[in-house]
């Protein structure tokens, strides 16, 4: 059933969306599970697929992940419209081919989870009289405007699970298999072990901007990606425009963006950029190796952002556009602040500038600056939502650059306990900055990529936030391993290697991380390990 329903997908129309390009049969995940009621007469049932997308055609009848029945999957409802839930099913996918699975029993147990009847594995489409009122009203939600039908394909009625591969013994089994399995280049979909807080904050209204508080491992970037995706979303009936998903780097950037397109939402639908990529994006700097965005080394002095954009904003100008326009903007700013601050430190702020717009070009400090000053004098893209993961760490004119660009409400993810900044120390010392916008903060503490060992470990290093730690899901785990050069008498970097050695034997199908406060033992280490022929 999985293999039809990615042939489905492949054969929908085009998008009605103007400009989005035409999906392809990669750009989905697998079906993510399936849901089992009781039906309106004793001993009927019905079920129903829940996928990335909505599918009613033939043998299959597929609710998509954004719909308001797929609630009963998430957060693990009894009840839906009146009706009973019987069983729900969670599949665990492998490159596109589901792999395993795992039955949740709500009600009494039964000798099968899905019957395999022709009238249990599509429910009756609904009749003038009688019928399932609520299969009507899941019919009613989804909206969709369905393609010709097209000829159905021959294909057994039950879910496809690559042979060898045993049923998961509970959903907590499911759950810790899925979790720590080694991490693939890109971040994937995880509908299927999406949990029901991680659910909350991704459904979340927009009636109020958003502020997730979680420290490491609570799945942070899944919320901000999948909060992403759900907005856009054409399957939802009150479905935004175009937002920006913005993070800390561009390889968060490659890495984030695998996940919009594994849950189908196209390119233009959502704007997926590191902070660094957008400031260059604004400017039209040709893109260059990336430049560690160094955190304080600018003090700017309150009220410099309102000087800033009050001087822009009466400095617009028609003859020239630009870099051009910017260029005569910013020098005649420097020399008036320089010599006409209000204070003195406004003087001194305009004195550690860049003299010249030339000078300013190249200094990747003063480029948030320039960025903002850039956008008030030639407003662009605006976007009706801003999502920022990692957002703790944010410079002054990088939230006014989003502020000018921010249409809508925001989502704000990150962990203050993690800031870089010493500007900062509250979320609250953040949304102050943003006026006229009405905030909810939520916060998440269940680990979901961190045994036990390493958050005991952790809350030694972090001990105000470790109270607020709850057990993790993967269980005890493995200690980590500490060793003592000093001790033994060898070096770092040795140890270092023979170490990723070890990991990548045991570990074949993961990823072998490096850190280090220095950069010359990771360019020592990196060297040896291509000359090694060591994974990295």
């Amino acid at each position: 059933m999985n293999d039809h329903y990615l042939e489905l997908v492949a054969k929908q129309e085009k998008p009605r969306v103007a400009g989005l390009r035409e999906r392809k049969k990669t750009d989905f995940s697998p079906l993510t599970g399936r849901i089992s009621l009781e039906g309106d007469e004793p001993g009927k049932v019905e079920n129903y697929y829940i996928g990335p997308m909505h599918i009613d055609q033939g043998d299959l009848f597929v609710i998509s992940w954004t719909a308001p029945a797929a609630e009963i999957f998430f957060r693990h409802l009894k009840t839906w419209q009146t009706k009973n839930v019987r069983v729900q099913r969670r599949f665990v996918q492998k490159v596109r081919r589901l792999s395993n699975y795992a039955d949740l029993w709500i009600g009494p147990r039964e000798n099968q989870a899905f019957p395999q009847s022709s009238d249990a594995e599509r429910p009756t489409p609904p009749k003038p009289q009688g019928g399932s009122a609520w299969l009507a009203g899941i019919r009613a939600t989804a909206r969709l405007e369905q393609a010709p039908p097209e000829p159905v394909l021959s294909v057994a009625p039950a879910e496809r699970i690559v042979p060898g591969d045993a049923a998961a013994a509970t959903m907590e089994d499911l759950l810790r298999e899925t979790l720590s399995a080694p991490r693939s280049l890109g971040l994937s979909s995880v509908l299927a072990t999406l949990q029901p807080e991680q659910y909350d904050l991704v459904t979340r209204t927009t009636e109020k901007s958003l502020v997730v508080q979680g420290h490491a491992g609570t799945g942070k970037t899944i919320i901000a990606t999948h909060r992403a995706a759900w907005l856009v979303h054409e399957d939802r009936e009150a479905a935004l425009g175009q937002i920006l998903l913005l993070g800390p780097t561009p390889a968060w950037e490659a890495h984030a963006s695998t996940a919009a397109v594994d849950l189908g939402i196209g390119k233009r639908r959502i704007l997926v950029s590191s902070v660094h990529g957008l400031i260059l994006e604004v400017l039209g700097f040709e893109p260059d190796a990336y430049r560690p965005r160094p955190v304080d080394s600018v003090r700017v002095p309150e009220g410099a952002d309102d000087v800033v954009r009050a001087a822009a904003l009466k400095s617009r100008r028609s003859d020239i556009k630009g870099l051009e326009a910017l260029g005569v903007f910013y020098d005649g700013f420097v020399t008036t602040m320089h010599l006409e601050g209000r204070s003195a430190k406004f003087r001194a702020w305009a004195g550690d500038l860049p003299a010249t717009f030339k000078s300013a070009r190249k200094n990747p400090l003063t480029w948030p600056l320039l960025a903002y000053m850039q956008v008030l004098l030639e407003p662009g893209e605006v976007f009706e939502h801003v999502v920022v993961d990692e957002a703790q760490d944010l410079s002054l004119f990088e939230w006014r650059i989003l502020e000018e660009m921010n249409a809508g409400s925001w989502t704000l993810v990150g962990d203050m306990q993690q800031r870089h900044s010493l500007q900062v120390k509250t979320w609250s010392d953040i949304t102050t900055r943003i006026p006229g916008t009405q905030w909810d903060e939520s916060t998440i503490n269940t680990g979901y990529r961190t045994s036990q060992a390493i958050a005991d470990f952790a809350a030694a290093l972090l001990p105000k936030a470790a109270g607020f730690r709850k057990a993790s899901p993967l269980g005890r785990g493995i200690p980590p391993r500490i060793i003592n050069a000093a001790a033994i008498r060898r070096t770092v970097e040795s140890i270092t290697l023979e170490q990723c050695q070890r990991l990548a034997t045991i570990r074949p199908d993961g990823t072998v991380a490096v850190i280090t406060p220095r950069s010359s033992p990771v360019e020592w280490c990196n060297r040896f390990v291509i000359l090694q022929g060591c994974g990295g």
